[in-house]
């Protein structure tokens, strides 16, 4: 898939389409706000060097200094949006903020070993079979998913990230793709940059992640936080700009109560692991990395299911079970 060009937004906002090795999605967009002593940078994309010489082409073809970026903001800690963070503060000199949550979560984060052996025992724990594990493991961590620091400066909910002359971005706190994720509203034009939490074709996966509690609930109270907050233009980390970003979010709610009936559906009919139930609902023939992404989106699911008091939840001989 082709990367499209740099652009300017209009307001002082610049979009950065930064190419991802990867099949999907093929780029991130990183946005740089014009600030009233420099630039803001927001999010950063994978660690690799085409990324990198992308941020610095795309910014030179706009006519814009990449050595002014004084602030470097990232949505979430997921490697496609941060793992270049700590080269960029590097070579710029940026501070580097985040939700402050993402600080508590950092290590986990970095820990390759720690990320292999969660995967291995939820996989063994929700009726993978064992042939398939191994070669989940085998994947490994790859090259472009560098670890990071920790952030040097922490927003929450409410918070103001001042931009010069008069203007700041609003930090929203919308947990649920993960945990530290912060959508970002601007001050001046009403503009909402939405991260990976709203995009425009698709509903981004929503990862059970052990020990982290119900994500998908997270993630659909989010949704509905910004419904009520009306936003309208949306700015989105993958894909096309959204021009009516609350009836997206309505649209994403829509699309995350039908998976929720259709997986109840097939524990009622007798479908009692996680990976039983991901084989019926996911299309066939996944590649790895789409088939992990499918099974613990499943695994996010019917844990809502169960948190809910749709399904009920067992553990039979170290595996967990789904019952109506």
């Amino acid at each position: 898939m082709t990367v499209p060009d740099p652009s300017s937004l209009g307001n002082g906002i610049h979009l950065l389409p930064i190419p991802l090795p990867l099949k999907s999605p093929a780029w991130v967009n990183v946005y740089v706000i014009e600030a009233g002593d420099g630039l803001v940078m927001l999010d950063a994309g994978a660690a690799w060097d085409e990324g990198r010489e992308a941020i610095s082409g795309s910014m030179s073809s706009l006519g814009l200094d990449e050595t002014a970026v004084h602030t470097l903001v990232v949505s979430h800690l997921h490697p496609d949006h941060v793992a270049l963070s700590t080269r960029l503060i590097e070579e710029l000199g940026c501070r580097f903020v985040m939700h402050e949550r993402a600080a508590g979560l950092v290590d986990r984060y970095n820990d390759t070993n720690g990320i292999l052996d969660r995967l291995e025992r939820v996989a063994a724990r929700h009726g993978v079979p064992d042939t398939l594990i191994q070669a989940a493991a085998d994947l490994g961590r790859p090259d472009w998913h560098a670890t990071i620091q920790t952030p040097d400066h922490s927003v929450v909910e409410g918070d103001e990230i001042d931009i010069g002359e008069g203007r700041h971005l609003e930090v929203v706190h919308t947990p649920g793709h993960e945990q530290a994720h912060i959508c970002l509203r601007d001050s001046r034009t009403g503009a909402f940059f939405s991260g990976d939490h709203v995009l425009p074709r698709i509903s981004p996966v929503i990862m059970y992640e052990e020990g982290l509690g119900d994500v998908l609930g997270e993630y659909l109270d989010s949704l509905k936080k910004l419904i009520d907050l009306g936003i309208g233009l949306t700015y989105p980390a993958h894909g096309t700009v959204v021009d009516h970003g609350d009836e997206r979010a309505r649209q994403i709610l829509l699309h995350h109560d039908r998976r929720l009936l259709d997986m109840a559906d097939l524990v009622r009919d007798g479908d009692d692991t996680a990976w039983q139930v991901m084989r019926k609902s996911f299309r066939p023939n996944l590649d790895p990395v789409s088939a992990r992404l499918a099974f613990l989106e499943t695994i996010a699911h019917l844990e809502h299911l169960a948190a809910t008091g749709r399904v009920r939840v067992e553990e039979r001989d170290g595996r967990v079970v789904y019952l109506a």
